[in-house]
């Protein structure tokens, strides 16, 4: 359960980041440091707006980090609490990709931006669903939302951080 919440944090802050609303709305990057900073602002809002929804899942008077890995009650209960918090960053993650995607990219690197907002997307939809599952007790969810190696956004921040994102796309 502990890989679980560091699983979620990683994905929160460095998948989040990548979406909320830039300060400059609809402003074009001339340049690929400026779309750079413009993007990891609008990480770093979604890092701050997003965190006390993220701890907010481990606020419990359970130490998880005490309690039986085999306690299917309290485990059930922190995917149950995951997936109600995607009832809140799900739609704030789907509204911050329109946004970044109404930046202006450098002339050349839109394909590169929006197969990562196209793949950021779909591991989002591949983590509600997950989760979902997993509150329902289904076990493979349980155990996959568990799995650190079998993480869909690994790729998605790779790609963030080879193009030159330091905020989005970190793993912190």
């Amino acid at each position: 359960m502990v890989e679980t919440k560091r699983l979620m944090v990683v994905i929160g802050i460095g998948l989040g980041g990548l979406l909320m609303a830039s300060c400059g709305g609809d402003a074009e990057a001339s340049s690929k440091p400026e779309f750079i900073a413009q993007a990891n602002a609008i990480c770093q809002a979604t890092n701050v707006e997003l965190q006390p929804v993220w701890d907010g899942i481990w606020d419990m008077e359970v130490d998880f980090e005490e309690s039986e890995q085999q306690d299917t009650e309290q485990q059930g209960l922190i995917f149950v609490r995951f997936a109600e918090a995607m009832d809140t960053i799900g739609p704030a993650w789907s509204e911050s990709i329109d946004d970044i995607r109404a930046l202006e990219p450098p002339s050349g690197d839109e394909d590169t931006i929006n197969a990562i907002l196209d793949d950021l997307e779909s591991a989002i939809d591949d983590f509600r669903v997950t989760a979902d599952a997993a509150a329902d007790g289904d076990e493979a969810a349980r155990e996959r939302m568990d799995d650190e190696t079998e993480d869909p956004m690994d790729d998605v921040n790779r790609r963030a951080r080879a193009y030159g994102l330091t905020v989005c796309g970190s793993d912190e």
